[in-house]
């Protein structure tokens, strides 16, 4: 966003700031992001940075919010997918990995991330939260192991298309997950934790 339009609209600022530090988070990891990096990212004057957040830890917890958000909505929209449309979850689920694992900004932020998350508890904390809502999303139809499963998996087929720069097929995706996939696809009694 230009600092013109920012200058008029303080929380179109503020956003901007926050999506900014949200986005070097994932590409440098939250120990990294400073004052500078954020403003430059965000297209602002310095002291703006310190103008809306009273600290860099502060800004980072802002940012993280957002991205535990950004988190939440695709859980969300994968829950509708299989609330929905149980029968059809399973190729809609294929689609949807496939279409974000064919973004390279997405799989290249999720594994610098990952690699992030070894050593950095903040990190660590957001990286989990995909892969466990993932299961908790999934365990009620697949069962408790299955939905692990379907999350390592994922994980790894992140890795493999940044290492790659090409996602899996969806063909190569299904056949991945499909021996996790019980034939009857409707929410499982009992294994549910």
């Amino acid at each position: 966003m230009g600092d013109r339009m920012a200058k008029h609209n303080p929380a179109a600022r503020r956003d901007a700031i926050v999506q900014a530090a949200a986005d070097l988070i994932v590409e440098v990891g939250p120990g990294k992001l400073t004052h500078r990096l954020v403003a430059k990212r965000a297209k602002v004057p310095l002291g703006s940075t310190t103008a809306y957040f009273a600290s860099l830890d502060e800004l980072r917890q802002e940012a993280l919010g957002l991205l535990v958000r950004e988190i939440d909505d695709a859980l969300t929209q994968i829950r509708q997918v299989f609330e929905c449309d149980p029968a059809a979850a399973p190729d809609h689920l294929i689609d949807m990995l496939h279409d974000y694992l064919s973004e390279r900004r997405n799989v290249v932020a999720d594994v610098a991330l990952s690699a992030t998350a070894t050593f950095d508890d903040q990190a660590r904390e957001l990286a989990l939260s995909w892969a466990d809502g993932l299961v908790v999303v999934l365990r009620e139809y697949l069962g408790a192991d299955n939905a692990h499963a379907v999350a390592m998996i994922t994980e790894g087929a992140g890795v493999h298309a940044a290492i790659r720069g090409e996602a899996l097929s969806r063909d190569h995706l299904r056949r991945a997950i499909s021996p996790f996939i019980p034939a009857s696809f409707t929410p499982v009694d009992g294994d549910s934790k």
